[in-house]
């Protein structure tokens, strides 16, 4: 015997939207934050006249649940509200074409930092952010085009002239064809070259008005960055700020510079447009070091633990020539000793642009010292020193200490693991987008993704009973003013731009 099974029967009552996925399935979880949240800023930029638009929370429910299981094609997308009962219940039977799912992704940068700045919100009201313990970290994400596509100024001047060429050849053919008479369509070659034509005037105009080596044509914003495989590409640096207790991402931006030591002061603000504080302890990686980011941290009260380029270098050991670290500075004397206990007295100052001046040590005795050829292979070893290196060296005194290795073992496990998860779990390595803005939306709804992942699993692991949690709704659930949570993070940025110091935003409590 086997059960009834008759695919055109009819049934008696509509069938509810609740029945469409299960009682402890993630898109409840987002379809209850994204209903909590307020986005009457994005509603405001509708207009009440002409056709009734879909309403943005089912566009935002549904490009996020679409990035979540690592959908994010637009035409992809509106095929899920057909076929899929998780899109369906999202969107509650309704299908907005791709056009529309593109256009609204693409046209909604200050809205999605909104909504990601209100997700955060909610995970501080659960309890899910720890004391003020931040890791940072960047990943260089491949843009929307390819390397081949990147030229220099003679490249671009070259192919400029090869299409107009072209064009002109296009222009004498159709003159022959058709005399002094007018075709009914332009040829879709001339078109195709009329539209490269202005693409790369327009790329040679911003990598001359930018004093760039080079420019893509196909994404006029991406920038050469290296990857950790060595592969050079046209690609964005994405950065985030990790919360230490539950992974949460409490804030991150996409940028075009190929390294990351500028992006502390940034992210710092970012951090404190979306908390409201500045974090008690950072850690980071080499990137960031620098001397600026050190004395920065030290004057806001943030404990930093960032080492320098060289510090693994010092902690293996492992040069062909004596290390700096093996050389004792006197700061009395200033002057420096060597290993072999010879003073390096002070001889000179070395003159830097936009930094402060170097001074130089240099030993007398090289020729003469037994240990000259493990120290240098120059006739005298030289030692430079920045008026600002005793930071760097506090600091390594610090990365030393046992809580500062079990602070920077910490680090790898905490923000590391976050790409980790964006990059194999969901597969995103490339954009879709093209251009800084609309590539910048896509890494922000992938990490509003990650955040509510973890929301979802920190509400497993904290419920009693897990399914009650998901069929009651988040704003059920204990979890104070989630159903209230007017954040603008927009105001908060452009508050903090208005200070002209910086610094006493960051001395407050």
């Amino acid at each position: 015997m086997f059960k009834k099974y008759d695919q055109k029967q009819q049934f008696l009552l509509p069938i509810s939207l609740e029945d469409f996925i299960a009682e402890d399935h993630i898109g409840r979880i987002l379809n209850d934050i994204i209903d909590a949240i307020d986005i009457t800023t994005l509603e405001a930029k509708y207009s009440k006249d002409g056709c009734p638009a879909y309403h943005p929370r089912l566009l935002i429910k549904i490009l996020l649940y679409g990035y979540m299981i690592n959908i994010r094609s637009s035409r992809e997308i509106n095929k899920m509200t057909h076929t899929d009962t998780a899109f369906m219940y999202l969107a509650a039977m309704q299908h907005p074409d791709f056009r529309t799912i593109c256009r609204f992704r693409s046209t909604h940068l200050d809205s999605i930092k909104d909504v990601f700045s209100q997700v955060v919100t909610v995970c501080k009201e659960m309890g899910m952010l720890g004391v003020g313990k931040i890791s940072l970290d960047g990943t260089k994400i491949k843009a929307n085009a390819s390397v081949k596509q990147s030229k220099n100024a003679d490249a671009l001047e070259k192919e400029i002239d090869k299409i107009l060429k072209e064009s002109i050849e296009i222009d004498k053919a159709e003159d022959e064809m058709y005399g002094d008479s007018t075709p009914y369509q332009m040829p879709k070659e001339l078109v195709d070259k009329t539209k490269r034509l202005e693409k790369i005037r327009a790329a040679k105009k911003k990598l001359e008005e930018e004093k760039l080596e080079k420019i893509n044509i196909t994404d006029n914003d991406a920038k050469i960055m290296k990857h950790k495989d060595g592969s050079m590409k046209p690609s964005y640096n994405g950065q985030i700020a990790v919360d230490d207790k539950e992974q949460v991402i409490v804030a991150a931006d996409l940028v075009t510079d190929t390294n990351d030591v500028n992006q502390v002061d940034p992210m710092i603000q970012l951090l404190w447009a979306t908390m409201g504080y500045r974090p008690t302890i950072l850690l980071a990686d080499a990137g960031y070091f620098s001397y600026d980011n050190i004395d920065l941290l030290s004057q806001i009260g943030t404990e930093s633990y960032i080492p320098d380029n060289f510090f693994k270098v010092e902690e293996r050991g492992k040069s062909k020539y004596f290390l700096k670290s093996m050389f004792r500075f006197d700061k009395v004397n200033d002057c420096y000793y060597c290993p072999a206990g010879i003073t390096m007295p002070f001889k000179w100052i070395q003159k830097r642009d936009e930094e402060p001046d170097l001074k130089q040590y240099i030993g007398n005795h090289c020729s003469i010292c037994i240990l000259k050829n493990a120290c240098t292979k120059a006739k005298k070893r030289i030692i430079s020193r920045d008026p600002r290196e005793h930071l760097m060296e506090d600091m390594r005194k610090k990365l030393r200490t046992e809580k500062g290795k079990e602070l920077y073992q910490e680090r790898m496990s905490t923000v590391e693991p976050v790409f980790g998860q964006m990059k194999q779990n969901r597969g995103f390595t490339e954009f879709l987008l093209r251009g800084k803005d609309k590539a910048k939306v896509e890494f922000l709804i992938m990490c509003i993704v990650h955040n509510i992942e973890k929301i979802a699993g920190f509400l497993k692991r904290k419920a009693k009973d897990g399914k009650e949690v998901f069929r009651k709704g988040i704003s059920e659930c204990h979890i104070e003013n989630i159903g209230e949570i007017v954040v603008n993070s927009a105001d908060k940025i452009s508050f903090l731009s208005g200070n002209e110091d910086g610094i006493g935003l960051f001395n407050s409590n």
